[in-house]
């Protein structure tokens, strides 16, 4: 089944994933247990307002802008396009490369990022910038994170009510397939294409695990070790998933979306491959632990549960 969007670049995972990904890259870590970090070079930093803000992560740069601060804005990291106002502010490169050169040039009087990166934070340090690192690994994370950068900018009121709107749109979800069997979801973060290697799924303790869940799938990987481990077919073999998906953001070119599709058919013992359960989901959003994760199990929820939303419009 294809779902794509013709102008793509595989490597586009890799920049929206970069939360998920530099969990397991050296020097760039993600802590659960450390939900967020403030660093100031000078203590009376924390009475000025942020007026020059750097979002150095696509899932900042969302929730800046949905707490309608996004004209503070000065820069962003690669692959922050939404919202659309975003696509035109400078670029610093991404958590794992920032370019300092183009941080000191913008004169920011604050640095946000997801997930640790001492250097930057030293870097800010000395430059006397403010470094807000938040920590995006759960459901509940999110949550903390809106919290926090809304405290940091002055605008909790803005941030409780954000909190609340996804609730309430995760809640309909619900609603609409409390009373549906759950089916059995293998979510693939990609592979080779031409060959069933290479497959990365999600794991217990992450976000894309648990959105897999509230859009009534079970996750056939929810006992593995490890938060984005790398399976084996052998493995996939043994839990027969119902359905497949293929989160590639942004999509991939005509030919290798070919190579993909026939890939699978080197398992027709899965259900999935039997039935055509493949789904190749392209949306910018599906990898991004911020406010459009409503989106995110809305799309898995009508795959896993298409009737549920039959007559359903978005509008």
């Amino acid at each position: 089944m294809r779902e794509i969007l013709p102008k793509c670049l595989f490597p586009a995972l890799f920049g929206l994933c970069v939360g998920v990904f530099c969990l397991i890259l050296p020097g760039c870590t993600q802590d659960s247990t450390q939900k967020s970090e403030m660093s100031l070079s000078d203590p009376d930093q924390t009475t000025g307002e942020a007026r020059r803000i750097i979002c150095a992560a696509p899932s900042v740069t969302e929730i800046v802008f949905a707490l309608g601060i996004g004209e503070r804005v000065v820069g962003v990291s690669d692959f922050s396009t939404h919202p659309l106002e975003a696509r035109a502010i400078p670029q610093i490169g991404g958590l794992i490369n920032p370019n300092k050169e183009k941080i000191t040039a913008l004169q920011p009087d604050l640095l946000i990022i997801q997930g640790q990166n001492e250097s930057l934070s030293r870097f800010c340090e000395g430059h006397k910038i403010r470094f807000l690192s938040i920590e995006i690994n759960t459901l509940e994370d999110i949550w903390t994170a809106i919290h926090t950068i809304g405290q940091t900018l002055k605008a909790e009121e803005k941030a409780s009510v954000l909190i609340q709107k996804i609730k309430d749109d995760l809640q309909d979800i619900k609603e609409r397939i409390h009373d549906r069997p759950l089916k059995k979801v293998f979510l693939t973060l990609g592979h080779t294409p031409g060959d069933l290697t290479g497959l990365m799924t999600t794991g217990p303790g992450t976000f894309l695990h648990e959105l897999v869940s509230a859009a009534g799938g079970k996750n056939i990987f929810s006992d593995a070790s490890g938060l984005y481990p790398q399976i084996s077919k052998e493995s996939l073999v043994k839990r027969q998933p119902e359905v497949i998906i293929e989160a590639i953001p942004g999509g991939i070119p005509e030919e290798k979306l070919k190579l993909l599709e026939k890939d699978w058919s080197q398992l027709p013992m899965l259900p999935a491959v039997k039935s055509g359960s493949i789904h190749f989901l392209s949306e910018d959003f599906l990898l991004i632990p911020g406010v459009r994760i409503s989106q995110t199990v809305r799309r898995f929820a009508e795959i896993f549960h298409p009737e549920a939303f039959q007559g359903i419009s978005d509008a």
